[in-house]
């Protein structure tokens, strides 16, 4: 099955312009290039595109790099996020400021966004502050409200159906949204939880296996019994199903290392059901991460590990259960940056 998402490129590119549409986006104006960086649980992420009102006129670039934030904070005896990876993730972003001074990106249009595992970490704050005092980047903690709502802007313009006619999946390393317009209101309304692949790693590893996740980093090789015992657990913390999921098809948002992502390379297919995720979810299970690691899901540059594949899965299976999902429709993104580029509410303050 074919997706009917846009591409988005993920390197600097000559490419055709990507035109991207929003009805509550900025009034229509001159150009400007934008940099919307997103810093997720699990990734940084930078879009760099010049942006007209509610458009994307064109993407010059796109790249998402590995900073597992929620893994290190679930290892951390006292909640707090290590030396280590803040150090890494301020070397990330000094790498893609670089990229917003290549393409001559004021300061003043550089936007950021931060999300769950700063607002959960003792240090989530301490560590933003030390972003924006030596890199002079001024990143704002977002609410699960505000990501679902830029993941949604994200859904919208990748793909060509009205904005009423989408739902959105966004998933990171610590949360995920699900959102769609209210036909009765014309209000966004949202289905969360606090999973993703890093929370739901820990959880496999601690709460399933019963065994320490900062001596024990991967779970493999898991078996059918932990698989079921983690979706079981996931599914007793979810809020009640939503009637306007059921038997919905909905479109989902993310990278390459997105669980999305992981399905879509297991099975061939950017279009999956239940049935096909589970299936993917059984070709994993009782293999060890040398093996795993050879799988299409783990080739190429800036891969997550083999530990993570298993646990993205069970959080599929999951949440489609759980809703009744009817088909999950995959569409290729750099986190929210593209929602993040056309909401000027996040850059006029800067």
């Amino acid at each position: 099955q074919v997706s009917a998402c846009r591409p988005l490129y993920s390197q600097p590119s000559d490419d055709p312009c990507i035109l991207v549409r929003f009805a509550m986006a900025d009034e229509p104006g001159l150009v400007t290039r934008r940099a919307a960086f997103d810093i997720g649980s699990g990734a940084t992420k930078l879009v760099v595109a010049d942006v007209s009102g509610d458009r994307v006129v064109k993407v010059h670039f796109g790249k998402e790099i590995p900073v597992n934030f929620a893994i290190d904070w679930k290892r951390s005896e006292d909640g707090t996020l290590s030396d280590e990876v803040r150090a890494k993730g301020i070397d990330v972003l000094r790498e893609l400021l670089a990229v917003c001074e290549e393409y001559a990106v004021p300061s003043a249009d550089r936007a950021a966004v931060a999300t769950e595992v700063f607002r959960k970490a003792a240090n989530g704050a301490a560590y933003l502050a030390d972003v924006r005092e030596k890199l002079h980047l001024n990143v704002e903690v977002v609410t699960q409200d505000v990501e679902a709502d830029l993941g949604f802007r994200t859904a919208v313009a990748l793909q060509d159906h009205p904005a009423d006619k989408v739902i959105c999946w966004d998933s990171g390393g610590a949360s995920f949204q699900i959102t769609s317009i209210c036909p009765s209101t014309g209000v966004l309304q949202r289905w969360v939880g606090t999973w993703g692949s890093g929370n739901s790693t820990a959880a496999l590893v601690e709460q399933v296996q019963g065994k320490s996740f900062k001596t024990t980093p991967t779970p493999n090789p898991a078996s059918e019994t932990d698989a079921a015992g983690l979706v079981k657990c996931m599914q007793e913390s979810f809020d009640p199903p939503v009637e306007w999921l059921f038997g919905k098809v909905v479109t989902a948002i993310g990278g390459p290392n997105s669980m999305f992502q992981v399905a879509s390379e297991a099975l061939g297919a950017d279009c999956y059901t239940l049935a096909d995720v589970r299936r993917a979810l059984v070709a994993v299970l009782d293999q060890p991460d040398d093996v795993l690691a050879t799988r299409p899901f783990c080739q190429g540059e800036l891969r997550e590990p083999p530990a993570l594949i298993v646990p993205k899965l069970c959080l599929l299976v999951a949440v489609i259960e759980h809703c009744g999902i009817a088909e999950v429709r995959f569409c290729s993104s750099i986190g929210s940056c593209q929602g993040l580029l056309i909401s000027g509410d996040h850059f006029a303050a800067r």
